[in-house]
C-alpha cells in the first residue's frame, strides 16, 4: 500500500504530558501487563512473564523511552518508544505502548500515540513514523487508527522466545504536509 502524507488526528493532550520514562516506574509498567496473550501482543520478542528488568531493558541507544502522566500527576498511566528507524532518511518508529489497564478504553491510548507522534515530527522532523501491530489486536489498531497511523502492509517477523514466524501489520504516518498559506 502506498503512504500518503497524514495528519494526526491529535486531541490536545492537556490533561497529560509525555516525559522522559522513569526507570523507578519499571514496576509498574511491567504490572500492567495482564495475561501472557497480552505480553505476547505487546513485546512478542521478549519472554513472558513482561518483568520490570525487562522493561528496563527496552532501553538502548536509539530508543526513546517515554511516559504518560495526567498534567497534575506524577505517577505514569501509559508507557510507549519513539524509536529510530533510520535518522539519515527521518523515519522513526513506535514500540511497546502500553497502557494501565483502569484508564483503558477511554482515549489514553490514542493520547499517547498522538503524543508520540507529535513529538516524532515536532522534536524530531521526522519524515514518516510507523509501527507493527497483531491483526487480531483490533482495540490496538483502532486506537493508532484514530491517532492517524493507516494501514501500510506487512513485516514478517521472527519471535525468538516462541519460536515462530509471525506476520504483524504495518501502520504508518508521513509528515503533515502544512496547510498552504496566502497567495499573494
Amino acid at each position: 500500500m502506498a503512504l500518503k502524507p497524514g495528519r494526526t488526528n491529535a486531541r490536545p493532550t492537556a490533561p497529560y504530558r509525555l516525559e522522559p520514562f522513569d526507570p523507578s516506574q519499571a514496576v509498574l509498567v511491567a504490572s500492567w501487563v495482564c495475561d501472557a496473550h497480552e505480553a505476547y501482543w505487546l513485546a512478542p520478542k521478549t519472554a513472558p512473564p513482561v518483568t520490570a528488568d525487562d522493561v528496563r531493558a527496552w532501553s538502548r541507544p536509539g530508543y526513546e523511552q517515554l511516559q504518560l502522566v495526567p498534567a497534575r500527576g506524577r505517577i505514569p498511566i501509559a508507557y510507549g518508544e519513539l524509536n529510530v528507524l533510520d535518522s539519515r532518511r527521518g523515519l522513526y518508529w513506535l514500540g511497546h505502548l502500553l497502557v494501565a489497564p483502569q484508564r483503558r478504553r477511554c482515549g489514553v491510548g490514542a493520547a499517547l500515540t498522538s503524543a508520540l507522534l507529535n513529538r516524532a515530527f515536532s522534536n524530531y522532523a521526522a519524515a514518516a513514523v510507523t509501527l507493527v501491530v497483531f491483526p487480531d489486536n483490533a482495540p490496538a489498531r483502532a486506537c493508532y487508527y484514530r491517532a492517524g497511523l493507516r494501514e501500510d502492509g506487512w513485516e514478517v517477523h521472527y519471535l525468538p522466545p516462541y519460536q515462530r514466524r509471525v506476520r504483524l501489520l504495518r501502520m504508518s504516518i508521513k509528515r503533515p504536509v502544512p496547510a498552504p498559506g496566502p497567495n499573494f
